[in-house]
C-alpha cells in the first residue's frame, strides 16, 4: 500500500511474492526511478511500516484492556451469585426463627393492649389482670419441659413405627424367600417323578 499497489494486485508466498499480470512492471519501473524518488518511496514505506505497527500496539492494547473487563466482570458475577445462593441459603435456615421472632413481637405488643385496656377497666380489673399477668420463668421452664416431652414421644413413636416397618419388611423377605423354597421342592418333586416315570417305560 506505501508503494500505491492495491492489496489485490499482489500475494505473499512462503519464499517469493506473486503479482498479477502487468502489476509487475509497474513495481519494476518504481524500483529503477532516480534516486530522490527511491528515498522518498523508502521513506513512505517505512512511515507506513510504523503506522501498521503502531495500529497493531494499539490493537493489542485494547484487547487486553477488554480481556481485563471480561474478567473483571466475570469475577464481579461469580461474586454476586455467590451472595445470591448465600443468602438463599442463610434465608432458609433461619427464616423459621425470624418467623418465630416476629409473632413473639406481635404477642408482646397485643399484650400490652391488654395491659392498657385492663388499666382503664373500672370493675373487675384484677380479675383481668391476673389472667393477663406475664409468665414467669417457673411457667416458661414447665412449658419448655412439656415440649421437649412431647417431642421425645414423637421421636419414639416414630423410632417404633420405623422399627415396626422394618420388622414386617423383614418377615416379607423371610416368607418370599420360604414360598421361592417351597416352589424349587415341588419342581425337584416333579422332575423326579417324571425322572421315575421316564425309567419305567
Amino acid at each position: 500500500m506505501a508503494l500505491g499497489l492495491n492489496e489485490n494486485d499482489y500475494k505473499f508466498g512462503l519464499t517469493r511474492v506473486f503479482f498479477r499480470p502487468g502489476k509487475f512492471s509497474e513495481f519494476d519501473q518504481i524500483m529503477k526511478s532516480d534516486p530522490a524518488h527511491l528515498a522518498e518511496l523508502v521513506k513512505k514505506v517505512n512511515t507506513w511500516l510504523i503506522h501498521s505497527r503502531w495500529k497493531k500496539v494499539q490493537w493489542g492494547a485494547l484487547s487486553v484492556i477488554k480481556l481485563k473487563n471480561k474478567m473483571l466482570y466475570r469475577a464481579s458475577a461469580c461474586i454476586t451469585m455467590q451472595k445470591t445462593i448465600r443468602m438463599w441459603v442463610c434465608r432458609r435456615k433461619h427464616k423459621p426463627r425470624i418467623d418465630g421472632l416476629v409473632k413473639v413481637r406481635h404477642l408482646k405488643t397485643r399484650m400490652g393492649r391488654f395491659t392498657e385496656v385492663v388499666g382503664g377497666l373500672k370493675e373487675g380489673q384484677q380479675e383481668m389482670s391476673q389472667q393477663c399477668t406475664i409468665m414467669s420463668r417457673l411457667d416458661i421452664d414447665h412449658e419448655h419441659q412439656a415440649l421437649v416431652a412431647r417431642s421425645a414421644l414423637l421421636l419414639t413413636a416414630m423410632q417404633d413405627k420405623k422399627k415396626e416397618e422394618e420388622e414386617l419388611e423383614r418377615l416379607k423377605r423371610i416368607q418370599e424367600d420360604m414360598e421361592r423354597e417351597k416352589q424349587r421342592r415341588l419342581e425337584d418333586e416333579q422332575r423326579r417323578r417324571q425322572d421315575e416315570e421316564d425309567r419305567r417305560l
